[in-house]
Formats: C-alpha cells, sequence, structure tokens
C-alpha cells in the first residue's frame, strides 16, 4: 500500500508541476502570438512557429529543472537535441492544426490555438516521458 501511495505522490506532483509549468509557458505562447499576429501584422503561421518556438525553449528549461528528471549518464547536449527533436514534431503538429482550424474550418486563430494546444499538450507530455525521463 505504501508504494502505491508513493508511486500516486510521485505522479500527481509530476503532473501537477507539468500543468504549472505548461500554463506558464502557454501563456507566453499566447501573449507571442496574439502581439505578433495584431501589433506587428504576421501572417498567423509565422507567429505561431516563432511563438512556439521561443515558448519551447523556456519549456525546456522549467521543465527538465521542476517537472522531468533527465537519464542519468546523458549530456545536456543530447538531451537538448532531443527535447529539440520532439518539439519540432510538435511544431509540425501545431502548425497543421492551427492551418487546418483557422484555414480551412474558419476558426479565429486565437481558438484554433487553444483547441490545437490541448491536443498537443498530450503528445508534449507522454513524448516527453518517455524519450527524455530517467525511467
Amino acid at each position: 500500500m505504501d508504494k502505491l501511495k508513493a508511486l500516486f505522490t510521485k505522479y500527481f506532483n509530476q503532473v501537477r508541476n507539468f500543468l504549472i509549468v505548461g500554463f506558464t509557458v502557454t501563456a507566453i505562447d499566447f501573449v507571442l502570438l496574439h502581439t505578433l499576429t495584431e501589433r506587428l501584422h504576421l501572417f498567423y503561421l509565422v507567429s505561431t512557429i516563432i511563438s512556439f518556438t521561443i515558448s519551447t525553449i523556456i519549456n525546456y528549461i522549467l521543465s527538465m529543472t521542476f517537472v522531468f528528471k533527465g537519464r542519468e549518464g546523458r549530456s545536456k547536449s543530447n538531451e537538448f537535441i532531443t527535447f529539440a527533436v520532439l518539439n519540432t514534431i510538435g511544431l509540425g503538429l501545431t502548425t497543421l492544426l492551427m492551418w487546418i482550424f483557422v484555414s480551412k474550418m474558419h476558426i479565429y486563430y486565437m481558438l484554433g490555438k487553444v483547441f490545437t494546444t490541448g491536443i498537443v499538450m498530450f503528445y508534449s507530455f507522454f513524448s516527453r516521458k518517455i524519450f527524455l525521463e530517467q525511467h
């Protein structure tokens, strides 16, 4: 029973920290997307790529500090390369979903970003858990 409680506590804390980091980074991503699109008049997909990239770098720092324990023996540069590859896939998924929601379904780009973020969040958590975290 104690093992089960310890496992629950570990994962509860990890998910809680993931959500806190995710909320913070998502807020940064949304503010950048809106600012780049509305104030600098960039095309929404260009704004999406820029805001995603900046928020990803911040996410890496916060995630590896507060959420995931890196694998022992893996260099930080290899860890970052893995993170970058996973997030490049995430960027592709984000861009595709934004294009579908905004250009094809004619949803306001900020609402499309909400839907996109919800979907990509699951990919991000599980891909990082599998490829970055110590098992």
